[in-house]
Parts: C-alpha cells; sequence; structure tokens
C-alpha cells in the first residue's frame, strides 16, 4: 500500500508521510525510493516521517543511511553544546530550554556542511520545544533587491573568538591538539585570518558569500549564519550579559559585511522578519524522523518546558568551494 501524504493545515512544509501500518518497512521503502525522496525534497525542503516504528538509535541512522548515500558529517567546528550519543548520532543543541534558538542552515559558517539533516524524537517535550522551520528560496525572493546587491557586492565576514574561561573549548571546537593543528584546519578550510589573543586563544576572521545555488532544483537559497550570529539577533538578556563580560568589539561571535563594516541593526531585523514570515512547525511526536534538505530549509528550536530529547544526524557533505555562491 502507498505512503500517505498531507500537510498540517495550510503549511507548506513539511510535506508528512506517514502509513496506516505502523510496522510498514519505512526504512526498506527509503532505499527503493531515493529518487522520490530526493523529488519531494526538492519540492518540499523537508519531509516529516511519521508513525512508524523506528524505535532506537540504529534504526534512525539505518533510516538516514537508506535514504541518502549514508555520506556522514562531522559537526567539526563546533559553536553550540551538544552531546554524542552514539555512532553518527548527537543531542540536538543544549541551550537554555526557556530562550529561541533562532532559524539557521547547520554548518553554513563552515568550508563543508551537510545537504541533510535528520532529527529524531526520542522523548518529545511537554510544552513546546517545536523545531520551526523556514523555506531559504522564499526568503531570498523576499529580500529587498537593494539589501541582496549590497552583500553580493561586499559578501559577509564572521569573526569567532574564544575564551579560556566561558564556551567551547578551542581544541575541542576544531579537534585540534595545538596551534599548528588549528592553523592547518584554517588553511584547508578557507579561513583567511587567523591570529592569537594574549591569553592563547584564537580569533578566525573570514569572508563567505550569502546565498548559493541548489546543485540540484537551480533555486537561488538564501543560505549563511549572518543573521543567527549577528549582535542584533541576540536575546536582550543574553547579549546584556556577553557584552558586560566581553564588550561589544569581543563578542564570541559576530557578523558584518565584508571587510568589518558593521551590519546594520535594521537589515538584521527586517532579515530575522523574513524567516518568521516564511516559517511553519509542528508538534513533536515519539519516533518522529524530520528530514531537511539543509540549503533549502533553515531550522531552529522553541521554548520548552519539561525534557525534551531530539537527536541529530548529518549525510552528504558539501565542499564550499564545490557550490556556486554569490
Amino acid at each position: 500500500m502507498e505512503l500517505e501524504t498531507r500537510f498540517f493545515g495550510d503549511q507548506k512544509l513539511p510535506i508528512v508521510l506517514t502509513h496506516e501500518d505502523i510496522d510498514f518497512d519505512i526504512i526498506n521503502w527509503s532505499r527503493r525510493e531515493k529518487v522520490r525522496i530526493r523529488a519531494l525534497l526538492s519540492d518540499f525542503g523537508a519531509i516529516l516521517f511519521r508513525g512508524f516504528s523506528i524505535k532506537d538509535i540504529e534504526a534512525f541512522e539505518c533510516f538516514a543511511e537508506a535514504a541518502t548515500s549514508g555520506n556522514w558529517v562531522e559537526y567539526l567546528e563546533t559553536t553550540s553544546p551538544r552531546d554524542h550519543v552514539k555512532s553518527h548520532t548527537s543531542t540536538s543543541t543544549r541551550y537554555n530550554n526557556k530562550h529561541t534558538i533562532f532559524f539557521h542552515n547547520e554548518k553554513s559558517y563552515s568550508a563543508e556542511w551537510p545537504q541533510y539533516v535528520f532529527f529524531y524524537c526520542d522523548l518529545p517535550p511537554g510544552n513546546g520545544g517545536e523545531t520551526p522551520i523556514s523555506d531559504c528560496r522564499a526568503i531570498y525572493n523576499d529580500i529587498p533587491e537593494e539589501i541582496r546587491l549590497k552583500f553580493q557586492a561586499k559578501k559577509l565576514m564572521y569573526v569567532r573568538r574564544f575564551s579560556n574561561s566561558m564556551g567551547i573549548p578551542w581544541k575541542k571546537a576544531f579537534n585540534v591538539e595545538d596551534k599548528i593543528d588549528l592553523e592547518r584546519f584554517c588553511q584547508r578550510n578557507y579561513i583567511e585570518d587567523l591570529s592569537w589573543a594574549p591569553d592563547g586563544t584564537p580569533v578566525l576572521k573570514y569572508v563567505r558569500n550569502t546565498s548559493v545555488i541548489h546543485p540540484i532544483t537551480n533555486d537561488k537559497c538564501w543560505f549563511n549564519h549572518g543573521t543567527f550570529f549577528n549582535a542584533h539577533s541576540l536575546d536582550p538578556e543574553f547579549k546584556t550579559v556577553l557584552t558586560s563580560v566581553f564588550g561589544q568589539e569581543v563578542l564570541p561571535y559576530n557578523t558584518y559585511y565584508g571587510y568589518g563594516e558593521e551590519i546594520e541593526e535594521e537589515v538584521i531585523m527586517l532579515l530575522r522578519g523574513l524567516y518568521e514570515k516564511h516559517s511553519s512547525s509542528f508538534k513533536w511526536q515519539s519516533q518522529d524522523v524530520l528530514m531537511l534538505d539543509n540549503i533549502l530549509v533553515a531550522h531552529g528550536r522553541n521554548p520548552f518546558e519539561g525534557e525534551r530529547s531530539i537527536l541529530v544526524t548529518m549525510t552528504e557533505p558539501v565542499d564550499y568551494a564545490d557550490t556556486i555562491s554569490f
């Protein structure tokens, strides 16, 4: 019997795939139907597989491998706390459950990112905790032309500063042993400017484009961490704490026009509004699997109450140098 497809009300994404028989072998179906899965992702950007017996991490990873190539992507250049759970699976970001995690495309700040991101609902939250998703094609098309052209001309600078007193240690973030290892990492990963602060911690500065051409659909997609990492996007309470500790100019993360010109607060607020405008969400159920095309769709996290366990794995690495970006 064919899988059923539906949507949540009038939301355009995700498309939901389900079956009346909970024991339907979704893993073998996915292995046979890779082409169909990619076609659905090209159309919608996100698929929610609901009502299937995906009981544990082993089944979750078997499903991700069946639906794609199983070419796993490591979480290097770590920017958020998460715990390795097993094999290729980790927890989603461990961040104060009272706060929102804003929309972002996984590792879009990096030289290598996953084409596909999978979320598995191990334990649904009692209240809230949705993983909202936003259409990056629609965001790109909705950005005023003068702003898009300005980013295209000036590009986007990422600045990342580490600390010995808080945040992720730099050796752990890059999985390196010493300064020489990090210098080599930067050379391999298109990071143009690496310097060392007096306390021995690194400061990384590098320039990227803000948009890419999707390798399958040829659509123009807004694809970057420019809004997510920008100081104007910080939660006001959190921003006050950080600036009191570090100062505005030495925040752990910030983004600028290349090379170093501040992005106007009104531009960041406009971009934030567009992510929200083109977003949708759903309530997690146990054993749900959400599959995202990481270029077509950005994701975030809503605040929640109670316990919540959403696990993540990533496949199909994409190299920045192999993309058409602008």
